[in-house]
């Protein structure tokens, strides 16, 4: 009996370790057009580079919260597109239009559209 009680404490601890720390929702970045690999522009969320989009879409995992999206400048320095606020357990939808200069974004969040934060 003892035996069992301290196996179920194991496996409820094991899974309490599991649970994540903190809190993440989920940004999907689309670029339009669509655009092939060498014509994407190069992002940043936060500090963080943004692996090239596949077919002009990704979908990230992040921290609630306010980020910076950003792209390659001149000398080097990140020049700033717009702030995206990401909710718990929440999508919030970027859309990047590449034609334009300087690049626009719009954001969604719950299928409401709105212009992100600039």
């Amino acid at each position: 009996m003892l035996t069992r009680l301290a196996a179920g404490a194991g496996i409820a601890l094991t899974v309490a370790a599991c649970q994540p720390t903190v809190d993440v929702g989920y940004v999907e970045i689309k670029t339009i057009p669509a655009s092939t690999n060498a014509s994407q522009p190069v992002l940043y969320l936060d500090t963080v580079r943004v692996d090239p989009l596949k077919k002009g879409t990704a979908v990230l995992t992040q921290r609630v919260g306010t980020v910076k999206l950003a792209t390659d400048g001149s000398g080097g320095h990140q020049i700033p597109i717009c702030d995206v606020v990401v909710k718990k357990n929440r999508i919030t939808s970027v859309t990047i239009s590449v034609l334009e200069r300087p690049l626009r974004c719009q954001c969604r969040i719950g299928g409401v559209s709105r212009t992100c934060v600039s």
